[in-house]
């Protein structure tokens, strides 16, 4: 007699597999991420990153209910945290909290944590892109401030 593999499936993933948290686009977003996993699922998330705290995290997967589960467990785990805090959540951490998966659909969380950890290594991109962006826009300005000054003292 075989088991019911469905009995192995804790209700925390069939809860976010039925009804994902954190399921859409974000229209304003600063940090983003689509990854193909070796299983053919695609995952995207964007994230909304104010003084380095992620307010808003949203993802979309074209893959199964466990892809689904993984996505929303992920969003779950990573919103109000820091950057640094969401870019460090792992499969470990996806499949625990969702309280395990069969082992054949665990590559569902390390698509979930590694699409997570792209998005915020794209804020963090984008972030240093723009204090460099700020720091050269101040030179500029100091720089004309100081042949405005040299054009008044003749």
């Amino acid at each position: 007699m075989e088991s019911d593999p469905s009995r192995d499936i804790s209700p925390t993933v069939i809860e976010h597999a039925r009804r994902p948290r954190n399921n859409g686009v974000l229209s304003n977003f600063n940090g983003h991420a689509c990854i193909t996993g070796a299983c053919g699922d695609i995952m995207e998330f964007w994230l909304l990153v104010e003084d380095d705290i992620i307010k808003r995290v949203r993802f979309i997967s074209d893959g199964c209910g466990f892809s689904d589960a993984c996505g929303s467990m992920a969003a779950c785990l990573a919103e109000g945290k820091s950057i640094a805090d969401a870019a460090v959540i792992g499969q470990q951490d996806i499949l625990s909290a969702l309280g395990g998966l069969p082992q054949e659909v665990e590559h569902c969380a390390l698509l979930a944590a590694n699409t997570l950890k792209a998005a915020c290594d794209d804020y963090l991109a984008n972030a240093t892109h723009g204090m460099l962006a700020e720091q050269e826009e101040r030179l500029r300005n100091t720089h004309a401030l100081r042949q405005t000054q040299d054009l008044t003292s003749l």
